[in-house]
């Protein structure tokens, strides 16, 4: 986590226990993303972006809260992971003509929006079972899919458990790793185009987390997922 806020000051004030739940009106929306790697690039760049029709749905809602002057808020959760890792708010519209050249696909994804990190912990799906969705079958919260609204009751609810939940590991601790593999990626690319550059290192990590990373949740569905800066659209809802 420290390398993370070191090298990142805008992600500095990521779960500050100042963060005031008095919101009397707010939208909240789920976010589903194929790849860690590309919520790595979101919270790093301050970015996301999702499907066209998902694009659509938040800009849409995004609108409606900056004419209401409300927050909109996006839990994040990668496919498979059994847990969710972080909320952000939606802070612009969406650049719908742009991409972002840093997702895991490059260039599959188009459009982009900006977002602000408020919250990044893990927290396995069992805290949040308990948090119906009335407009999903009534199904809990983990099995909604990308982009899929959650009313402001439960919404708030989850802000909650973010905000007291107290998380043993985040992707803060595989920040470092990410940096060091979108480095590499870089370089890989510059070799094959026939240049050469040379870049500084800050020295490689390859700890990773075995919180369920290969486990289906039941009622989870692919979808894509908004990092960084932008990115091109899969199918569901986030780009990744």
């Amino acid at each position: 986590m420290e390398y993370a806020k070191k090298f990142y000051s805008h992600l500095g004030r990521v779960n500050s226990a100042d963060v005031l739940l008095d919101f009397p009106r707010a939208r909240f929306f789920v976010i589903k993303s194929y790849s860690e790697e590309d919520v790595h690039k979101s919270m790093k760049y301050q970015v996301w972006t999702s499907t066209p029709e998902g694009n659509k749905r938040l800009n849409e809602a995004y609108k409606l809260c900056s004419e209401e002057k409300c927050p909109l808020f996006l839990f994040f959760s990668v496919n498979g992971s059994g847990q969710f890792l972080g909320v952000c708010k939606m802070t612009s519209e969406v650049l719908a003509s742009e991409k972002f050249a840093h997702w895991m696909e490059e260039g599959k994804w188009t459009g982009k929006f900006k977002v602000e990190w408020v919250f990044v912990k893990d927290i396995p799906n069992r805290e949040f079972k308990s948090i119906i969705i009335p407009a999903n079958e009534n199904k809990p919260v983990t099995n909604s899919r990308d982009a899929q609204e959650i009313p402001y009751p439960q919404g708030m609810k989850m802000l909650e458990i973010f905000k007291f939940y107290k998380h043993e590991a985040c992707i803060f601790d595989e920040f470092e790793h990410y940096d060091n593999d979108e480095l590499q990626r870089k370089e890989e690319k510059i070799a094959a185009s026939g240049q050469y550059e040379r870049y500084s290192r800050r020295g490689q990590r390859s700890r990773r987390r075995g919180m369920g990373r290969g486990q289906i949740t039941e009622g989870e569905q692919p979808q894509s997922q908004e990092k960084s800066e932008t990115k091109q659209e899969p199918s569901s809802a986030t780009n990744k």
